[in-house]
């Protein structure tokens, strides 16, 4: 039996989600208290046009704990008659350059948005809270994080023909954590959020100082309120003026004027940039201003013959700009196991007929040298065609886009329909 009040925390949680009026629905539930909270408050949640409830648990290998929460998990689901996914990266993260931290972000969402895709699934549900908005809030500040750093999580967020949706956004952790005790439901916590190494666990211990000691008052989260609205007017004039600035072809590479671009706001200089390398690496999260920076100043003083900033290459010669994915960020044997599937965050793949055998998707760069003479290359920049999909088997090459050699298969930029704006 639920509480009175379970009823009308449900009720509040499920106001603007019911509105939506959606037919399906999937929640990324790690076992913690605040996806599990979420999990139990919709799949609680009665009435008779309810979308259908799925659940995804993600394994990245990291924790040897990692098994078991899935596993939780899976029961819990099972209890309340749920379907359960476990989904895992391809390439364990250990081998992937960069930061770790960033990097499992990274698999964490292109994992959620495949399988989405895969299962008709029209959003996907995140369990932030108001103290995710603090922690990120201070985490920023301290970083020296401009307009954009400081915004607050929006509710619901488009992009890659998914609706992203945080409905938690104005609940303590804490008051979800009393509504499953109140309904004697469980969770498990992740002992990495009490390991000081983490920069968000110290921040989150910093917070509860200056709590304690009046320092931060519930207006502190409005800041970044204030900051979201400055960053959406930002936002709308640097995609005006991407609109009459940028050139895109059709393997993915973006070219721009300097002379045009140095005439812009350096608000929306910034911006565009930064647009351009979220849109490549395929992330919610822009780069950190100092690294953009960097390319900034190349842009306007001097030629650049390859920089290279979130898997993005720009180059710069006789005053134009071209950019390009960097080939070594792309995954080298992607196993398809969908019909339709975003693949290196900007291709979508459909399959339209069946295969019996095991295919993959890889960069048309990382071909032989004979298979590389399927493709005329004259049209486009070599270093671009490098970096499109080509479907392979074990022994042969199936398909590859802008040649003679089909499978049944669509190709599709993800720049078109205003998608590459939404990085924005």
């Amino acid at each position: 039996m639920i509480s009175q009040d379970s009823t009308k925390m449900i009720e509040k949680i499920v106001r603007n989600f019911a509105s939506l009026k959606l037919r399906s629905c999937g929640i990324a539930v790690s076992g913690g208290s605040d996806s599990m909270a979420l999990f139990h408050m919709l799949t609680d949640w009665e009435t008779s046009n309810k979308p259908e409830i799925i659940v995804a648990s993600i394994d990245h290998g990291l924790r040897s704990e990692s098994k078991s929460e899935v596993e939780f998990v899976k029961k819990a689901c099972e209890m309340k008659k749920v379907k359960h996914f476990s989904l895992a990266p391809s390439t364990h993260l250990s081998k992937i350059r960069g930061n770790l931290q960033d990097n499992a972000r990274s698999a964490r969402y292109t994992l959620l948005r495949n399988w989405a895709i895969a299962k008709n699934l029209q959003c996907i549900l995140l369990g932030h809270t108001l103290d995710d908005q603090e922690e990120n809030l201070l985490i920023r500040f301290f970083r020296g994080s401009g307009v954009d750093g400081l915004v607050s999580m929006e509710e619901m967020v488009a992009r890659n023909e998914i609706l992203w949706m945080r409905p938690l956004l104005k609940f303590r952790k804490e008051d979800l954590r009393n509504y499953l005790r109140t309904n004697n439901y469980s969770w498990v916590d992740d002992p990495s959020n009490h390991d000081n190494k983490y920069t968000r666990v110290r921040m989150r211990k910093l917070l509860k100082q200056l709590k304690s000691n009046n320092l931060i008052t519930p207006n502190f989260v409005k800041t970044a309120d204030h900051m979201l609205r400055a960053s959406k007017l930002s936002r709308e004039i640097a995609i005006s003026n991407s609109k009459t600035l940028l050139s895109f072809n059709d393997v993915g590479q973006i070219s721009f004027k300097v002379e045009k671009f140095s005439k812009l706001f350096e608000d929306s200089q910034y911006r565009i940039l930064a647009g351009i390398v979220s849109w490549f690496s395929g992330s919610f999260y822009k780069p950190r201003f100092s690294q953009l920076e960097n390319v900034y100043n190349k842009i306007l003083n001097v030629n650049i013959t390859g920089s290279t900033l979130g898997g993005t290459v720009f180059k710069k010669k006789n005053g134009i700009v071209t950019v390009t994915r960097e080939l070594g960020s792309i995954e080298e044997n992607f196993l398809v196991k969908n019909k339709k599937f975003i693949w290196d965050n900007r291709w979508l793949i459909t399959l339209k007929s069946g295969y019996q055998g095991q295919l993959y998707v890889k960069p048309y760069g990382l071909l032989g040298t004979d298979d590389q003479e399927i493709f005329i290359t004259s049209k486009f920049d070599r270093n671009a065609v490098a970096t499109i999909p080509v479907v392979v088997t074990k022994r042969d090459v199936k398909f590859v886009p802008f040649s003679n050699l089909k499978y049944d298969i669509d190709v599709k930029l993800l720049n078109q329909d205003n998608e590459f704006y939404k990085f924005f």
